[in-house]
C-alpha cells in the first residue's frame, strides 16, 4: 500500500470535505436516497449513471431497472430496461420511466399497474399526475390476472384515476376475451377498497308480454353501515318500474334489508307494488329479534310479470315480527303478525295482534321421576275471511302435561302422560258460521298418553373381518295409546285460526313393529343406523278409520310398510307402501332415493296410486333431480325434471348450466312450468365479473 505525502495530505482533507459537503447538501435537499447497481457506476456532477440490476429506494418508493439516470440535486430519474416502481400495495411496469422523486409525479410508456382494490392495467402512456392521480392513454382496465387475453376488460381512449376514489374512463368498450360487447362514451368506475356510489352495469332481456327490457342500477353507500341501490326499468309494452334496496348492518348482529319495487300496469294504468324485507337482531333488551315483511297490492299482476317460480306459485303471504327469550327450561315468544291467503273467490286475511306465548319444555320435577312440560299463549285475532265474516277476538290457552317412565327392565319402557287443555274464547261463531257472535265461549278437555316400547330383542353379529366391523339387529314393538275427551257439544262454534283450535277427539292405538339395524367398527366406535323396516297400523276405538263402497266401514286405518337405507353417510334409499284395510289392495307406494355428495347430488322420487276397489292404477308420478357443483371444477350443471306417467305429461323441467373462471362466471336457467297456476316457459342468463360482481340476469320468455 502506497504510504501517504504529509505534504499533500491537507490537500487531500480538503477535496474529501469538499465531496462531503456537496454530499450533505444534496441529502439535505432529497433526504436518503439509497443506490445499488451491479454494474457500471459514474458521477456526471450532480447526475449519478448506473447500469445492470440497479436499485433505488426513496421513503416508500422502490425502483428497479436496468439502468438509470438519477439527478441528486433535482430528484429526477430516467429509467430504462424492465422498470418496476412499488410504492406501498401498488406496483407500476414499464419499458422506460420518468419520474421525480420529490412529487412522487412522472411518466411510464408501455406500463402496466394495479390499483385497489384487486384491478389492473396498462397504458402505452401512464402518467402519474400526483400522489393520488394518474392519467392512462390508450389503455385497458380490468380485475383479472394480467394476460394478453384476459377473461373481461374495459378498452380505455383515456382515463383519470383517483386512488381511493373515481376512475372517469372516456372511449370505453367493454370486452369479453378482446371481443368488444359494449360501448360507453363515459363510464364513471369506483377504484376503492370501500364501497362507492356508481352506476352498475345495466340490465336486459326479452318476453312476449312485456316486450324488451332495460333497466339501470344505481349503488350509493350512505355510510359505513347503510347503503342502497337504485332501479330503473323499462319494458316496450309501457311498462315502467322503480325501486330501492335498502340494505343496513349498524351493529355486529345486527343486519337488514328492504326491498321495495312499484311497475305501472298499461292495462288500468295503475301502479302495483311490493315490498319484501328482513331484519335479524341479537340482543333487544336480552331477545333475539326477527322481523319480515312481504306485501303485495295484487297477487294476481306479480305473480304473472314475475320470472321467479317461487314468486309464481306461492299462494300466500306472510309478515311477523318474533321476539325470543330463553331462560333455564323456559322460552317467551312475542309475536305480531300477518298472513294472507291467495283463494280463487275472495282472499283470506288473519293477524295477531299481538301473541304472548310460553313454553317450557320437558323438566323434571324436584327429585322425583316426574317431568313436567307447558305451552300456554294469549292472543288477540283479527281476522277476514270474506263476506261478514270478519272481526277481532281474544284467545288465551293453558295446555299443560305431566309423564312418568315406570321402573323396569332394559328391554321395556312404559311412560305414562297426562294433560288438560283450558281454552278460552272472546267471540265465538254465530251457528250458520257466516259471522262472529261476541259471546265468549271456552274449551276443557283432557288426554292420556301411554307409550311401550318393548319387549325388545337384539342380536350382534361379528363379521371377522380386519376392520372389526359388528352389526346389531334390534327388534322393538312400539305401541302407542291416545285419549282425547270430548270438549262438548259447541265445538262447531269455536272460532278455527291455528292448529290449537282444532280438536278431534281420539281414543286410538298404533302399533309398529320396527326393525333396526347398526354398524360399528374400530375406526367408528359410535354405531350407525343404516337399515330400517317398520310395519305399522292404527286402531280407533270410537269412530271409524277406513271408508269403502255401500257404507262399509273399519275401525282400523291403512296398513304401511317402510323400508329406509343408509349404506353410507349422505346416501338414503326409501320405500313405503300402503294397503287398505277393507280390501287388502294396495292404496300407494313411493320410492324415493337420494345422494348428497361435496361436488354432486342425486334425487329420484316415483309415486304410484291405486283404487283399492279395482285395483287398478289411478296416479302415476315421477320426479328426478341432479346437481354437479364442484370447488375445483369450473362446471356446475343442476336439472329438475316432473313428469306425470300416467298422464304422459311433463310437468316441469328445469335445466341449469353454469361456468367459472379465473376472474368471471355465467349462469344459464332453463324452466318449463306446465303445472304451475301460470305456465310459462323461459330463461335467464347471468353473469358475474371479478371487481364488478353479479350483472342484472338477461331474462326472457318463451310464451306459456
Amino acid at each position: 500500500m502506497k504510504a501517504w505525502n504529509l505534504e499533500a495530505g491537507p490537500l487531500r482533507w480538503i477535496i474529501l470535505v469538499v465531496i462531503l459537503l456537496v454530499a450533505v447538501q444534496a441529502t439535505a435537499q432529497m433526504g436518503a436516497v439509497a443506490v445499488r447497481a451491479k454494474g457500471s457506476q459514474e458521477w456526471e456532477g450532480n447526475v449519478w449513471h448506473a447500469f445492470e440490476d440497479v436499485v433505488i429506494t426513496y421513503q416508500d418508493v422502490r425502483i428497479q431497472c436496468q439502468s438509470v439516470e438519477l439527478d441528486r440535486a433535482t430528484g429526477d430519474i430516467k429509467a430504462e430496461g424492465g422498470v418496476i416502481l412499488d410504492r406501498g400495495p401498488q406496483r407500476f411496469t414499464a419499458d422506460r420511466l420518468l419520474y421525480n422523486l420529490k412529487t412522487k409525479s412522472g411518466t411510464f410508456t408501455n406500463a402496466t399497474g394495479t390499483a385497489p382494490p384487486s384491478y389492473s392495467f396498462t397504458g402505452a402512456v401512464l402518467e402519474r399526475v400526483d400522489e393520488t392521480h394518474y392519467r392512462i392513454i390508450d389503455g385497458t382496465f380490468t380485475a383479472c390476472e394480467q394476460e394478453d387475453r384476459p377473461s373481461w376488460d374495459l378498452h380505455l381512449r383515456e382515463a383519470l384515476i383517483e386512488d381511493e376514489g373515481y376512475g372517469r374512463f372516456k372511449g370505453v368498450a367493454f370486452r369479453i376475451k378482446r371481443l368488444p360487447v359494449l360501448y360507453f362514451p363515459y363510464l364513471l368506475w369506483p377504484v376503492k377498497t370501500e364501497r362507492a356510489a356508481g352506476f352498475m352495469m345495466p340490465g336486459f332481456g326479452y318476453s312476449e308480454r312485456r316486450g324488451f327490457h332495460l333497466g339501470a342500477r344505481l349503488f350509493v353507500p350512505l355510510g359505513r353501515s347503510y347503503d342502497t341501490t337504485i332501479y330503473i326499468d323499462w319494458f316496450s309494452e309501457k311498462y315502467y318500474g322503480l325501486g330501492s334496496e335498502f340494505r343496513w348492518a349498524p351493529t355486529q348482529g345486527a343486519y337488514g334489508e328492504l326491498f321495495a319495487y312499484t311497475v305501472r300496469d298499461p292495462n288500468d294504468g295503475v301502479w302495483q307494488w311490493k315490498i319484501d324485507g328482513k331484519h335479524r337482531q341479537d340482543d333487544v333488551l336480552g331477545f333475539n329479534l326477527m322481523a319480515e315483511i312481504h306485501e303485495l297490492s295484487d297477487n294476481d299482476f306479480f305473480q304473472e310479470f314475475e320470472n321467479d317460480v317461487q314468486q309464481n306459485t306461492r299462494r300466500y303471504l306472510y309478515s311477523q315480527i318474533l321476539a325470543t327469550r330463553s331462560r333455564g327450561p323456559a322460552t317467551l315468544n312475542l309475536r305480531l303478525d300477518r298472513r294472507v291467503t291467495f283463494l280463487t273467490g275472495e282472499d283470506v286475511t288473519q293477524h295477531q295482534l299481538p301473541e304472548a306465548e310460553i313454553r317450557i319444555r320437558s323438566n323434571r320435577i324436584g327429585r322425583t321421576a316426574l317431568y313436567w312440560n307447558l305451552i300456554s299463549s294469549v292472543n288477540v285475532f283479527n281476522v277476514d275471511r270474506g263476506g261478514d265474516l270478519k272481526g277481532t277476538y281474544a284467545r288465551a290457552d293453558l295446555f299443560p302435561e305431566i309423564s312418568y317412565t315406570l321402573p323396569g327392565p332394559t328391554w321395556l319402557t312404559v311412560t305414562p302422560s297426562v294433560g288438560g287443555r283450558v281454552t278460552w274464547y272472546s267471540s265465538r261463531y254465530t251457528d250458520d258460521r257466516k259471522s262472529f257472535d261476541e259471546t265468549p265461549i271456552s274449551r276443557v278437555y283432557a288426554l292420556g298418553r301411554l307409550d311401550l316400547v318393548g319387549p325388545s330383542f337384539s342380536r350382534i353379529f361379528d363379521l371377522d373381518n380386519d376392520k372389526g366391523t359388528k352389526v346389531k339387529h334390534l327388534v322393538e314393538p312400539r305401541l302407542t295409546y291416545q285419549y282425547l275427551s270430548d270438549p262438548g257439544d259447541d265445538m262447531d262454534l269455536i272460532p278455527l285460526f291455528d292448529e290449537v283450535d282444532s280438536t278431534l277427539i281420539t281414543n286410538r292405538a298404533t302399533l309398529t313393529l320396527a326393525n333396526r339395524l347398526y354398524v360399528k367398527s374400530r375406526k367408528n366406535p359410535s354405531a350407525r343406523e343404516i337399515a330400517s323396516l317398520d310395519f305399522f297400523q292404527t286402531y280407533s276405538f270410537s269412530d271409524p278409520l277406513s271408508y269403502g263402497a255401500d257404507g262399509v266401514t273399519s275401525q282400523k286405518s291403512p296398513y304401511g310398510v317402510a323400508l329406509r337405507v343408509v349404506p353410507v353417510t349422505g346416501t338414503a334409499v326409501d320405500a313405503r307402501a300402503s294397503f287398505d284395510a277393507l280390501t287388502n289392495k294396495l292404496r300407494s307406494t313411493s320410492l324415493s332415493a337420494s345422494m348428497f355428495m361435496p361436488s354432486y347430488n342425486v334425487g329420484m322420487t316415483w309415486y304410484d296410486g291405486y283404487s283399492v276397489t279395482t285395483g287398478e292404477k289411478t296416479s302415476s308420478q315421477a320426479q328426478v333431480r341432479f346437481g354437479l357443483k364442484k370447488v375445483d371444477f369450473p362446471l356446475s350443471f343442476d336439472v329438475h325434471i316432473a313428469y306425470d306417467v300416467e298422464k304422459s305429461l311433463l310437468q316441469q323441467q328445469r335445466y341449469g348450466l353454469g361456468w367459472k373462471g379465473s376472474c368471471w362466471g355465467v349462469r344459464a336457467e332453463y324452466r318449463d312450468l306446465k303445472s304451475a297456476t301460470y305456465p310459462a316457459k323461459d330463461y335467464r342468463l347471468i353473469i358475474s365479473l371479478k371487481g364488478i360482481g353479479e350483472l342484472p340476469a338477461i331474462k326472457g320468455s318463451l310464451g306459456p
